[in-house]
Protein backbone atom coordinates (compact mmCIF):
# COMPACT_ATOMS: atom_id res chain seq x y z
CA UNK A 1 0.00 0.00 0.00
CA UNK A 2 1.40 3.42 -0.95
CA UNK A 3 0.28 6.94 -0.09
CA UNK A 4 0.77 9.47 2.67
CA UNK A 5 0.60 8.39 6.31
CA UNK A 6 -1.03 10.96 8.63
CA UNK A 7 0.11 11.15 12.27
CA UNK A 8 -1.47 14.27 13.73
CA UNK A 9 -3.09 17.66 13.15
CA UNK A 10 -1.43 20.78 14.59
CA UNK A 11 -1.66 24.58 14.13
CA UNK A 12 0.27 25.74 11.08
CA UNK A 13 2.11 28.51 12.94
CA UNK A 14 5.72 28.28 14.15
CA UNK A 15 6.32 24.86 12.63
CA UNK A 16 9.66 23.34 13.56
CA UNK A 17 11.51 20.34 12.06
CA UNK A 18 10.41 17.01 13.55
CA UNK A 19 13.45 15.13 14.82
CA UNK A 20 11.90 11.68 14.74
CA UNK A 21 11.74 8.76 12.31
CA UNK A 22 8.41 7.78 10.79
CA UNK A 23 6.90 4.37 10.09
CA UNK A 24 8.37 3.83 6.62
CA UNK A 25 11.83 2.20 6.72
CA UNK A 26 12.39 3.24 3.10
CA UNK A 27 11.65 6.93 3.79
CA UNK A 28 11.46 7.75 7.53
CA UNK A 29 11.21 11.54 7.08
CA UNK A 30 8.37 13.27 8.92
CA UNK A 31 7.10 16.60 7.62
CA UNK A 32 3.97 18.75 7.40
CA UNK A 33 1.37 19.78 4.84
CA UNK A 34 -0.31 23.14 5.53
CA UNK A 35 -3.76 24.42 4.63
CA UNK A 36 -6.19 26.98 6.13
CA UNK A 37 -4.19 27.58 9.31
CA UNK A 38 -3.78 23.88 10.07
CA UNK A 39 -1.01 21.41 9.33
CA UNK A 40 -1.05 17.65 8.98
CA UNK A 41 2.04 15.85 10.27
CA UNK A 42 2.78 13.27 7.59
CA UNK A 43 5.29 10.81 6.26
CA UNK A 44 5.65 8.13 3.64
CA UNK A 45 3.27 5.22 4.13
CA UNK A 46 4.84 1.80 4.74
CA UNK A 47 4.25 -0.70 1.93
CA UNK A 48 1.92 -2.92 3.94
CA UNK A 49 -1.68 -3.43 5.02
CA UNK A 50 -2.10 -2.67 8.73
CA UNK A 51 -5.21 -4.85 8.91
CA UNK A 52 -3.25 -8.01 8.05
CA UNK A 53 -0.27 -7.53 10.36
CA UNK A 54 0.59 -10.09 13.05
CA UNK A 55 -0.01 -8.70 16.52
CA UNK A 56 3.65 -8.18 17.36
CA UNK A 57 4.25 -6.23 14.14
CA UNK A 58 1.10 -4.14 14.66
CA UNK A 59 2.28 -3.24 18.17
CA UNK A 60 5.70 -2.25 16.83
CA UNK A 61 4.18 0.09 14.25
CA UNK A 62 1.72 1.47 16.81
CA UNK A 63 4.60 2.36 19.15
CA UNK A 64 6.39 4.07 16.26
CA UNK A 65 3.19 6.02 15.50
CA UNK A 66 2.91 7.10 19.14
CA UNK A 67 6.58 8.09 19.23
CA UNK A 68 6.05 10.50 16.34
CA UNK A 69 2.92 12.03 17.91
CA UNK A 70 4.63 12.43 21.30
CA UNK A 71 7.58 14.17 19.63
CA UNK A 72 5.25 16.56 17.81
CA UNK A 73 3.36 17.24 21.04
CA UNK A 74 6.48 18.78 22.60
CA UNK A 75 6.40 21.64 20.11
CA UNK A 76 2.70 22.21 19.31
CA UNK A 77 -0.87 21.57 20.40
CA UNK A 78 -1.68 18.21 18.87
CA UNK A 79 -4.71 16.26 17.70
CA UNK A 80 -3.63 12.64 17.18
CA UNK A 81 -4.91 10.92 14.05
CA UNK A 82 -6.10 7.33 14.26
CA UNK A 83 -3.33 4.77 13.86
CA UNK A 84 -3.12 3.38 10.34
CA UNK A 85 -4.62 6.41 8.54
CA UNK A 86 -3.28 6.56 4.98
CA UNK A 87 -4.48 9.02 2.33
CA UNK A 88 -3.75 8.53 -1.36
CA UNK A 89 -1.93 11.80 -2.09
CA UNK A 90 -1.20 15.35 -0.97
CA UNK A 91 -4.48 16.61 -2.45
CA UNK A 92 -6.38 14.25 -0.12
CA UNK A 93 -4.43 15.58 2.88
CA UNK A 94 -5.27 19.15 1.87
CA UNK A 95 -8.91 18.07 1.56
CA UNK A 96 -8.77 16.64 5.08
CA UNK A 97 -7.59 19.99 6.45
CA UNK A 98 -10.08 22.00 4.41
CA UNK A 99 -13.16 19.88 5.07
CA UNK A 100 -12.22 19.13 8.66
CA UNK A 101 -11.33 22.66 9.75
CA UNK A 102 -14.73 23.34 11.33
CA UNK A 103 -14.19 20.31 13.59
CA UNK A 104 -10.41 20.26 14.01
CA UNK A 105 -9.65 23.90 14.80
CA UNK A 106 -12.04 24.20 17.81
CA UNK A 107 -10.76 20.94 19.32
CA UNK A 108 -7.17 22.08 18.93
CA UNK A 109 -8.03 25.30 20.76
CA UNK A 110 -9.82 23.41 23.54
CA UNK A 111 -6.88 21.05 24.06
CA UNK A 112 -4.20 23.73 24.06
CA UNK A 113 -2.00 23.47 27.16
CA UNK A 114 -3.55 20.15 28.17
CA UNK A 115 -1.85 16.77 28.40
CA UNK A 116 -3.04 13.23 28.92
CA UNK A 117 -1.84 11.20 31.90
CA UNK A 118 -2.47 7.45 32.15
CA UNK A 119 -2.96 6.19 35.71
CA UNK A 120 -2.82 2.48 36.45
CA UNK A 121 -3.71 1.40 39.99
CA UNK A 122 -2.97 -2.16 41.06
CA UNK A 123 -3.00 -4.28 44.22
CA UNK A 124 -1.60 -7.56 45.49
CA UNK A 125 -4.38 -10.05 44.83
CA UNK A 126 -2.72 -12.52 47.21
CA UNK A 127 -2.96 -10.03 50.07
CA UNK A 128 -6.58 -9.28 49.20
CA UNK A 129 -7.44 -12.99 49.21
CA UNK A 130 -5.77 -13.42 52.60
CA UNK A 131 -7.93 -10.60 54.01
CA UNK A 132 -11.06 -12.11 52.48
CA UNK A 133 -10.17 -15.53 53.90
CA UNK A 134 -10.54 -14.02 57.38
CA UNK A 135 -14.10 -12.75 56.78
CA UNK A 136 -16.74 -14.54 58.89
CA UNK A 137 -18.85 -15.77 55.95
CA UNK A 138 -15.79 -17.20 54.22
CA UNK A 139 -14.49 -18.88 57.39
CA UNK A 140 -17.90 -20.44 57.96
CA UNK A 141 -18.19 -21.81 54.41
CA UNK A 142 -14.62 -23.11 54.40
CA UNK A 143 -15.39 -25.05 57.58
CA UNK A 144 -18.54 -26.45 55.96
CA UNK A 145 -16.59 -27.57 52.90
CA UNK A 146 -13.92 -29.22 55.02
CA UNK A 147 -16.52 -31.08 57.09
CA UNK A 148 -18.23 -32.71 54.09
CA UNK A 149 -17.05 -35.51 51.80
CA UNK A 150 -15.59 -34.23 48.53
CA UNK A 151 -18.47 -35.63 46.48
CA UNK A 152 -21.09 -33.89 48.65
CA UNK A 153 -19.69 -30.37 49.03
CA UNK A 154 -19.94 -29.05 45.47
CA UNK A 155 -22.70 -26.54 46.30
CA UNK A 156 -20.71 -25.21 49.24
CA UNK A 157 -17.61 -24.81 47.06
CA UNK A 158 -19.61 -22.89 44.46
CA UNK A 159 -21.07 -20.64 47.17
CA UNK A 160 -17.60 -20.06 48.59
CA UNK A 161 -16.23 -19.04 45.20
CA UNK A 162 -19.15 -16.68 44.65
CA UNK A 163 -18.67 -14.99 48.03
CA UNK A 164 -14.94 -14.52 47.41
CA UNK A 165 -15.55 -13.00 43.97
CA UNK A 166 -18.24 -10.67 45.30
CA UNK A 167 -15.91 -9.51 48.05
CA UNK A 168 -13.11 -8.83 45.57
CA UNK A 169 -15.49 -6.88 43.32
CA UNK A 170 -16.83 -4.80 46.23
CA UNK A 171 -13.33 -3.86 47.38
CA UNK A 172 -12.18 -2.99 43.87
CA UNK A 173 -15.31 -0.89 43.25
CA UNK A 174 -14.89 0.98 46.54
CA UNK A 175 -11.24 1.76 45.77
CA UNK A 176 -12.05 2.77 42.21
CA UNK A 177 -14.88 5.10 43.26
CA UNK A 178 -12.68 6.80 45.84
CA UNK A 179 -9.83 7.27 43.35
CA UNK A 180 -12.13 8.71 40.67
CA UNK A 181 -13.81 11.04 43.18
CA UNK A 182 -10.42 12.36 44.32
CA UNK A 183 -9.04 12.94 40.82
CA UNK A 184 -12.06 14.22 38.92
CA UNK A 185 -11.98 17.76 40.41
CA UNK A 186 -8.44 18.41 39.14
CA UNK A 187 -8.98 16.95 35.64
CA UNK A 188 -10.52 18.71 32.66
CA UNK A 189 -11.79 15.31 31.52
CA UNK A 190 -11.49 11.68 32.52
CA UNK A 191 -11.87 8.34 30.73
CA UNK A 192 -12.05 4.95 32.46
CA UNK A 193 -10.31 2.24 30.45
CA UNK A 194 -10.82 -1.51 30.68
CA UNK A 195 -9.00 -3.47 33.38
CA UNK A 196 -6.49 -5.84 31.81
CA UNK A 197 -6.25 -8.39 34.65
CA UNK A 198 -7.38 -9.14 38.22
CA UNK A 199 -4.37 -7.31 39.61
CA UNK A 200 -5.68 -3.95 38.35
CA UNK A 201 -7.98 -1.77 40.42
CA UNK A 202 -8.33 1.20 38.06
CA UNK A 203 -7.10 2.18 34.60
CA UNK A 204 -7.79 5.85 34.00
CA UNK A 205 -6.83 8.44 31.40
CA UNK A 206 -6.94 12.02 32.67
CA UNK A 207 -6.85 15.20 30.63
CA UNK A 208 -4.93 17.63 32.81
CA UNK A 209 -4.25 21.34 32.31
CA UNK A 210 -0.50 21.96 32.46
CA UNK A 211 -0.94 23.83 35.74
CA UNK A 212 -2.59 20.80 37.38
CA UNK A 213 0.46 18.51 37.33
CA UNK A 214 1.54 19.37 40.86
CA UNK A 215 -2.02 19.00 42.16
CA UNK A 216 -2.18 15.57 40.53
CA UNK A 217 1.05 14.45 42.22
CA UNK A 218 -0.18 15.72 45.60
CA UNK A 219 -3.48 13.90 45.20
CA UNK A 220 -1.75 10.63 44.38
CA UNK A 221 0.45 10.99 47.46
CA UNK A 222 -2.64 11.65 49.59
CA UNK A 223 -4.43 8.60 48.20
CA UNK A 224 -1.37 6.46 48.87
CA UNK A 225 -1.39 7.58 52.51
CA UNK A 226 -5.16 7.09 52.77
CA UNK A 227 -4.94 3.49 51.56
CA UNK A 228 -1.95 2.73 53.73
CA UNK A 229 0.23 1.58 50.84
CA UNK A 230 -2.19 -1.24 49.89
CA UNK A 231 -2.38 0.09 46.32
CA UNK A 232 0.33 0.75 43.77
CA UNK A 233 -0.08 3.97 41.73
CA UNK A 234 1.76 4.21 38.38
CA UNK A 235 1.33 7.24 36.13
CA UNK A 236 2.52 7.51 32.53
CA UNK A 237 2.86 10.78 30.68
CA UNK A 238 2.55 13.47 29.57
CA UNK A 239 0.98 11.92 26.46
CA UNK A 240 -1.00 13.23 23.48
CA UNK A 241 -4.75 13.41 24.23
CA UNK A 242 -5.61 10.27 22.24
CA UNK A 243 -8.29 9.07 24.68
CA UNK A 244 -10.16 12.37 24.42
CA UNK A 245 -9.75 13.44 20.80
CA UNK A 246 -8.62 11.13 18.01
CA UNK A 247 -9.13 12.24 14.42
CA UNK A 248 -10.84 9.66 12.19
CA UNK A 249 -10.88 10.04 8.43
CA UNK A 250 -13.24 7.93 6.34
CA UNK A 251 -12.92 7.57 2.58
CA UNK A 252 -15.93 6.31 0.65
CA UNK A 253 -16.18 3.10 -1.40
CA UNK A 254 -17.89 3.53 -4.77
CA UNK A 255 -19.11 -0.08 -4.77
CA UNK A 256 -20.68 0.24 -1.31
CA UNK A 257 -22.30 3.63 -1.99
CA UNK A 258 -23.58 2.54 -5.39
CA UNK A 259 -25.11 -0.62 -3.91
CA UNK A 260 -26.85 1.50 -1.24
CA UNK A 261 -28.12 3.94 -3.89
CA UNK A 262 -29.65 1.08 -5.85
CA UNK A 263 -31.20 -0.40 -2.70
CA UNK A 264 -33.05 2.88 -2.07
CA UNK A 265 -33.89 3.21 -5.79
CA UNK A 266 -32.26 6.61 -6.17
CA UNK A 267 -31.06 8.20 -9.39
CA UNK A 268 -27.72 9.73 -10.32
CA UNK A 269 -27.97 12.29 -7.51
CA UNK A 270 -30.11 12.96 -4.46
CA UNK A 271 -30.52 15.51 -1.72
CA UNK A 272 -30.59 14.49 1.92
CA UNK A 273 -34.38 14.83 1.99
CA UNK A 274 -34.59 12.49 -1.04
CA UNK A 275 -32.55 9.83 0.79
CA UNK A 276 -34.74 10.08 3.88
CA UNK A 277 -37.98 10.02 1.89
CA UNK A 278 -36.93 6.98 -0.14
CA UNK A 279 -35.93 5.09 2.98
CA UNK A 280 -39.18 5.84 4.81
CA UNK A 281 -41.26 4.80 1.79
CA UNK A 282 -39.42 1.51 1.28
CA UNK A 283 -39.16 0.61 4.95
CA UNK A 284 -42.94 0.92 5.31
CA UNK A 285 -43.38 -1.50 2.44
CA UNK A 286 -40.85 -4.02 3.78
CA UNK A 287 -41.28 -3.85 7.55
CA UNK A 288 -42.04 -7.37 8.92
CA UNK A 289 -44.85 -6.03 11.12
CA UNK A 290 -46.87 -4.90 8.12
CA UNK A 291 -45.69 -7.22 5.36
CA UNK A 292 -47.15 -10.66 4.66
CA UNK A 293 -43.66 -11.87 3.74
CA UNK A 294 -42.70 -12.08 7.42
CA UNK A 295 -39.03 -12.99 8.00
CA UNK A 296 -38.10 -12.24 4.38
CA UNK A 297 -39.40 -8.70 4.87
CA UNK A 298 -37.33 -8.46 8.04
CA UNK A 299 -34.18 -9.21 6.05
CA UNK A 300 -35.12 -6.66 3.41
CA UNK A 301 -35.77 -4.03 6.09
CA UNK A 302 -32.33 -4.65 7.61
CA UNK A 303 -30.67 -4.23 4.19
CA UNK A 304 -32.60 -0.99 3.61
CA UNK A 305 -31.48 0.33 6.98
CA UNK A 306 -27.84 -0.51 6.20
CA UNK A 307 -28.16 1.26 2.85
CA UNK A 308 -29.73 4.28 4.52
CA UNK A 309 -26.89 4.55 7.05
CA UNK A 310 -24.32 4.26 4.25
CA UNK A 311 -25.90 7.10 2.30
CA UNK A 312 -26.25 9.30 5.38
CA UNK A 313 -22.52 8.85 5.98
CA UNK A 314 -21.83 9.64 2.33
CA UNK A 315 -24.03 12.75 2.47
CA UNK A 316 -22.12 13.92 5.55
CA UNK A 317 -18.85 13.52 3.65
CA UNK A 318 -19.86 16.07 1.00
CA UNK A 319 -18.37 19.59 1.07
CA UNK A 320 -20.47 21.77 3.38
CA UNK A 321 -22.81 24.39 1.97
CA UNK A 322 -24.55 26.69 4.45
CA UNK A 323 -23.69 24.92 7.70
CA UNK A 324 -21.35 22.21 8.95
CA UNK A 325 -22.68 18.76 8.21
CA UNK A 326 -25.17 19.80 5.48
CA UNK A 327 -24.71 18.46 1.96
CA UNK A 328 -24.34 20.98 -0.82
CA UNK A 329 -27.53 22.38 -2.44
CA UNK A 330 -27.09 20.08 -5.42
CA UNK A 331 -27.13 17.06 -3.13
CA UNK A 332 -25.01 13.93 -3.54
CA UNK A 333 -23.72 12.74 -6.87
CA UNK A 334 -23.22 9.00 -7.11
CA UNK A 335 -20.69 8.66 -9.93
CA UNK A 336 -17.34 7.06 -9.13
CA UNK A 337 -15.35 10.31 -9.21
CA UNK A 338 -17.69 12.02 -6.74
CA UNK A 339 -17.85 9.06 -4.36
CA UNK A 340 -14.13 8.39 -4.28
CA UNK A 341 -13.46 12.10 -3.74
CA UNK A 342 -15.71 12.32 -0.68
CA UNK A 343 -14.29 12.30 2.81
CA UNK A 344 -15.78 12.30 6.33
CA UNK A 345 -13.75 13.80 9.20
CA UNK A 346 -14.65 13.29 12.86
CA UNK A 347 -13.05 13.68 16.27
CA UNK A 348 -13.94 10.90 18.70
CA UNK A 349 -13.37 9.91 22.30
CA UNK A 350 -11.99 6.43 22.78
CA UNK A 351 -14.47 5.52 25.51
CA UNK A 352 -17.45 6.25 23.24
CA UNK A 353 -16.79 4.10 20.17
CA UNK A 354 -20.48 3.82 19.27
CA UNK A 355 -21.39 7.44 19.94
CA UNK A 356 -21.99 10.08 17.33
CA UNK A 357 -18.86 12.00 16.31
CA UNK A 358 -18.29 15.39 17.85
CA UNK A 359 -18.65 16.94 14.45
CA UNK A 360 -18.60 16.35 10.74
CA UNK A 361 -17.81 18.93 8.10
Amino acid sequence: MSGIYVYAIIPAVNLKPFDVAGLSPADPRVGAIRQDGLAAVVGAAPLLDFHDLPREDAVRYLLAHQRVVETVMRTASTLPVKFGTILPDEAAVVSLLTRGKAVLAPRLAELAEHVQIELIVSWSLEEVLREIAAEDAVVRLKAEVAAQPLAANNDARVALGRIVKESIDRRREAYRNRIIAALRPIAADLVENALMDDGMVANVALLLPDRANEAFDRQLAELDREFGGRLNFRSIGPLPPSSFATVEVTLQSYEVVNHARRALRLGDNAKLIDIKTAYRRLIRQNHPDVSAAGSAAGGAAAKLTDAYKTLLSYAGAQPAANRAGAPADGGCWFDREAVEGAMAVAVRRQDLPESRPEGRP
